[in-house]
């Protein structure tokens, strides 16, 4: 009796303990299952000030805020549960939106941003443009980088310089305008940057080529005719709807081609039947041109390297550059350099620069024709004798070569002496050497030699405070500057036209009895090989034969002829 009833009681205990512990296993069971049911969404979210979240959650669930007040709030219509909620961001921080769901809670971490930048940097593709021409402003980064770009444009000079919404600013007429960015977020976040409005000539060139003589120029043979036509580039504007040409008898080919170098030209081609008379064309454009202003920076716009290989035609010898690697102009240009300390581009170009104009001469007499041809070892060999544009500055260009510096020799016009008589010299070249970030800069030696002429020894030994400014002064008006009176035709030398020119030699060299053995070697701009050292004359054949444009020493009349005028637009603003 006793073992039975003990065993009931054991029996009865156990029951008991065990459904006890299933009860506690149930509950634990019950209480984990409800609390991973529990499921938010966002579980984190980055908003802006003044937008809304809403946060939702698989329960109906308690919502609050924790943390800083203010950060965010919740908006949406209050109720003690629900299963989702909407919250406004109200400052910048961080907050959390708690979600309770009996005993457990998940937190929604929500940082808050603002859109109004600290700093907006402002850049624009161009610093300078011409009157009539535009540049684009935009916001190139703003602080912090999550801020709006959003922003209004403004002029502080209207009459100098528009803005439109967009960024697009037109030059109105010279002067400096500073074009501000005004954030959307908040109008006391401002960036700006400067414009310079440069003095700009537009007006419509108009050149007549003549081959009609008749003693010279018989009838029954063939005449070619290239004539260079401008290009649009950074300083110039050439719309090519307003390029026109008449001819006087129709020829029998005509085309605009484009040389080696890329240069442009109208190519005129009379067959043999052609009266003599008739052979007269007239090539007329429109072009804008502004002056070039060398920036106060222009050392610290210098970026990266030279790209060799993009650069190529503007680093190597050319028929008349002399050796670049050893000889005169090599030495001289190591020379340069190694006493300046140059380094850089930019410093290498200046010293080269300021060397040509403490040491080189500008011709005055008639030994050298139009603007020369340019024989850089030549005329280092005798720089007491100087030469021409072409003449003293291939000497720049090439100990700028030399040195590792592209360089390279520009040809145009004179805008301001169009329209003077007919067998004036009205080309002129400069060169340039090419700054890597910056472009193409100009470095005018011989403007800088024009404007000293007779004059050279008082100018470089600078004896007085005075002179010394002066002369620094001259020097710096050209470095990096240029006038809107005048326009580039074309670039490059040794050059093959297109179709290629036939003659390989110059018809008119110049007679040794008369002039020294040295001009010969270096008046004219046709090479031995028959490329062509410039392109700035209009370039004429007949037979196969090349002719010069310009008059021997003003004594003959030149074998062919060509007048250039040029008239204004109305309304300029130059």
């Amino acid at each position: 009796m006793y073992t039975q009833i003990s065993s009931k009681k054991r029996l009865t205990a156990l029951l008991v303990a065990f459904a006890f512990l299933l009860g506690t296993f149930a509950v634990g069971t019950e209480t984990v299952s409800a609390a991973s049911k529990l499921k938010v969404s966002p579980t984190r979210k980055t908003v802006y000030i003044g937008s809304k979240v809403t946060i939702k959650a698989n329960k109906k669930v308690k919502w609050s805020v924790s943390g800083k007040k203010k950060i965010v709030k919740i908006v949406s219509k209050k109720s003690k549960k629900n299963k989702k909620v909407t919250v406004k961001a109200y400052k910048a921080g961080t907050a959390y939106v708690k979600a309770k769901y009996g005993k457990k809670t998940k937190k929604i971490r929500i940082t808050v941003r603002s859109k109004v930048p600290t700093k907006i940097n402002v850049v624009s593709t161009e610093t300078g443009i011409g009157v009539g021409n535009h540049c684009t402003v935009k916001v190139k980064s703003v602080s912090p980088s999550y801020a709006s770009k959003s922003v209004t444009w403004s002029s502080s000079n209207t009459k100098i310089a528009t803005v439109n919404a967009s960024g697009l600013v037109k030059g109105v007429k010279p002067g400096v305008a500073t074009i501000t960015a005004t954030s959307k977020m908040s109008k006391a976040k401002k960036g700006s940057v400067k414009i310079r409005v440069l003095k700009t000539l537009s007006g419509t060139v108009t050149m007549t080529t003549s081959v009609t003589d008749e003693t010279k120029f018989p009838k029954g043979k063939v005449t070619r005719v290239w004539i260079p036509i401008p290009q649009t580039d950074r300083d110039q504007t050439v719309a090519p709807s307003t390029i026109n040409y008449t001819f006087g008898a129709e020829p029998s080919k005509k085309e605009e081609t484009y040389d080696s170098s890329g240069n442009k030209a109208l190519y005129v081609v009379w067959d043999e039947n052609t009266e003599p008379k008739d052979r007269t064309v007239t090539l007329s454009y429109n072009i804008s041109r502004r002056e070039i202003v060398c920036p106060d920076n222009l050392d610290s716009l210098e970026k990266g390297k030279v790209d060799t290989k993009e650069m190529a035609p503007y680093l190597r010898e050319s028929k008349r550059s002399g050796s670049l690697t050893h000889g005169i102009v090599k030495e001289t240009a190591d020379k340069i350099v190694k006493k300046a300390q140059a380094k850089t581009v930019y410093q290498k170009a200046q010293a080269i620069y300021e060397w040509v104009c403490e040491n080189i001469s500008r011709d005055t007499s008639k030994h050298t024709p139009g603007i020369g041809a340019g024989n850089a070892e030549y005329i280092l060999n005798h720089p007491n004798e100087g030469g021409k544009c072409t003449d003293t500055n291939s000497v720049f260009i090439a100990l700028c070569r030399a040195a590792g510096v592209p360089a390279r020799g520009v040809y145009g016009l004179s805008l301001d002496e169009l329209n003077g008589e007919p067998g004036t010299y009205i080309q002129k070249c400069k060169p340039q050497y090419y700054l890597p970030g910056y472009g193409w800069a100009e470095a005018d030696t011989s403007a800088v030699l024009k404007e000293i002429i007779g004059h050279e020894d008082e100018y470089r030994k600078a004896d007085t405070p005075e002179m010394e400014e002066e002369w620094k002064n001259i020097k710096d008006r050209y470095w990096g500057n240029g006038s809107e009176q005048w326009i580039m035709l074309s670039t490059g030398d040794d050059i093959e036209l297109y179709p290629r020119q036939s003659a390989t030699t110059a018809e008119d060299q110049y007679p040794m009895d008369k002039y020294p053995e040295k001009w010969p070697q270096r008046l004219t701009g046709l090479n031995d090989d028959g490329t062509l050292n410039y392109f700035v004359y209009p370039y004429v054949e007949y037979d196969g034969q090349f002719n010069r444009a310009y008059y021997k020493f003003g004594k003959e009349p030149p074998y062919f002829t060509f007048n250039y005028t040029f008239e204004e637009d109305a309304g300029c603003n130059c």
